[in-house]
């Protein structure tokens, strides 16, 4: 699975840095998320060599040498199995939807909201869902009966997603303090208002906890939907992998909510360092 995943998480990783990274106008973002597209989907003449011009506008050493070689992870995608690279298209195009989306419907200066909870499970879907079965068609694809018992692949693959969109939305809850003031508002508009919020300030706590602890109660469902998942895995290496981010989203849940809304909002949460160990022995054990 080494291959495949790697290869994945790049990619995903230069599409994020293009959508997010500072010192790229929305235009140049757009356009070049497309050319990646253009690529991953091999139309005729589609290149990206000018995404690897995008790098002297960052600043993260990393991101830049990532950019400098998007020719790399190109060649070495046309390269890679057809199975696999029929996963990853299938995963990075559903991703770029996804970023392309963030991109284009948040407005610089603006307080926006995601219009309803559809369109927030919709997001976590395209940026961490599909994820989840990528994970699970990559595991059946190269370990076969060695990833899991084949009988239980479909639904396999519902679980991998929710896993995914429980890890976005611990992602989106935790990430609060820097989104709000920047008037990215992940949760959803129409619950918000209906709990009172007058579209611009989310600063009275009251206005927002109702639908801060909705969506957390949500995300605990999806972790509590997908402990079948983990525990379906044969390979120990591939189970380790699964099991501990999952082991990490339950604490961080638990730390948010022990947290409150307010806090939430003021400062970032996070699980010790000291947690993730016990959390990497636990997920050993088990």
């Amino acid at each position: 699975m080494r291959e495949p995943i790697a290869l994945g998480y790049l990619l995903a990783r230069l599409t994020d840095t293009v959508a997010d990274a500072e010192g790229i106008d929305r235009k140049d973002r757009l356009e070049n998320l497309e050319a990646i597209k253009g690529v991953i989907q091999g139309g005729p003449g589609a290149n990206c060599d000018q995404v690897s011009a995008l790098a002297p506008k960052v600043s993260h050493a990393g991101e830049k040498a990532l950019l400098q070689r998007t020719g790399e992870l190109i060649a070495w995608y046309e390269k890679i199995d057809v199975a696999n690279r029929g996963h990853l298209s299938e995963v990075i195009l559903t991703i770029i939807h996804g970023q392309c989306w963030d991109t284009t419907y948040f407005e610089e200066g603006e307080v926006i909201a995601c219009k309803s909870g559809d369109d927030l499970l919709r997001y976590t879907y395209r940026v961490a869902g599909c994820v989840g079965e990528f994970w699970t068609k990559v595991g059946f694809t190269n370990l076969g009966k060695q990833f899991a018992e084949p009988g239980k692949a479909s639904a396999m693959l519902v679980q991998g997603r929710m896993l995914g969109q429980a890890l976005q939305l611990i992602n989106i809850l935790r990430d609060l303090h820097e989104d709000l003031p920047n008037g990215r508002v992940y949760l959803p508009g129409d619950e918000l208002e209906a709990a009172g919020w007058d579209g611009v300030s989310l600063l009275k706590v009251q206005k927002v906890e109702p639908v801060f602890l909705k969506w957390l109660d949500q995300c605990e469902g999806f972790l509590e939907a997908t402990g079948p998942y983990t525990e379906s895995i044969r390979n120990y290496r591939a189970a380790f992998c699964t099991r501990l981010p999952m082991e990490l989203a339950c604490k961080t849940a638990l730390s948010l909510r022990a947290a409150g809304c307010e806090a939430v909002m003021r400062e970032k949460v996070k699980v010790p360092r000291s947690e993730v160990w016990k959390a990497m022995m636990r997920v050993g054990l088990f």
